[in-house]
């Protein structure tokens, strides 16, 4: 039998992290060489620019947009290996039919525990491991061992939902700490000078919190695609672990 096309189990999160890491200190380094930035132009109108913004706070604008990066690897990363010919591949469950069709039972097992990557080969195997069994009894197993392998893939796609809840609390402390310094920085200035100041303060001080409510929507966004592709993906390996079950307790196969 030829060797299946298997999930990949593990992402690359230290490689990953890393390159994260030394992108934020390199865009970081950067950004603070540029000269500070002012507010709107009075000659026409025009505001700071994107660049700009993310100057304002270089360090926390530089770990949001590294998140960014982040995010959307995971979500090419799940896009690419959560789906039916991923967790229940045809070729595998075909080779696994046929012995059980011919009730090998233990080459059924064997063959699944040589395939431990794919997502329905443990369940299919406590299935063959326990074709003696009442019928119920190994339905609750295929469900115990469904639900455990299941529960490992929806705390992997939770990353996105985390990289949604961090960015925007990032952002909402590069803004306070923005504020506590317009707000201490307004001593230095003269009763003229201080309202201008402390609007363009302020206003550089939001930057953070919209770049990060910019990454948490992306996040988001990205995390309702593959948390739906998941569970189409899930209920239909569900329903071929089922249909095998059935036909093997029946004597169908």
């Amino acid at each position: 039998m030829m060797k299946q096309r298997t999930m990949t189990d593990r992402f690359p999160f230290r490689m990953v992290g890393l390159a994260m890491a030394v992108f934020t200190m390199l865009a970081t380094t950067v950004v603070m060489a540029q000269e500070e930035l002012g507010g709107i132009d009075a000659a026409t109108g025009k505001g700071p620019t994107i660049i700009e913004l993310y100057q304002t706070s270089p360090i926390i604008n530089g770990i949001i947009l590294a998140l960014s990066v982040f995010a959307i690897l995971f979500f090419l990363f799940f896009v690419a290996t959560i789906n039916t010919g991923m967790l229940a591949p045809q070729r595998f469950v075909d080779d696994v039919n046929k012995l059980v069709l011919a009730k090998k039972f233990d080459e059924a097992a064997h063959f699944c525990r040589t395939h431990q990557k794919i997502f329905i080969a443990s369940i299919i195997q406590r299935c063959v491991e326990n074709a003696g069994k009442d019928h119920s009894v190994i339905m609750d197993m295929v469900d115990s061992e469904g639900k455990r392998r299941s529960d490992i893939l929806w705390n992997r796609i939770s990353y996105l939902a985390d990289i949604a809840n961090v960015a925007p609390m990032l952002g909402l402390l590069g803004t306070v700490l923005g504020m506590i310094k317009a707000f201490f920085a307004m001593k230095f200035e003269s009763l003229s000078a201080s309202s201008s100041a402390l609007s363009t303060s302020i206003g550089q001080a939001m930057a953070t919190t919209m770049f990060g409510l910019i990454v948490a929507i992306l996040a988001t966004f990205c995390y309702s695609i593959v948390k739906s592709r998941l569970t189409r993906s899930l209920a239909s390996a569900e329903e071929v672990v089922h249909s095998l079950a059935d036909h093997m307790k029946r004597g169908d196969a």
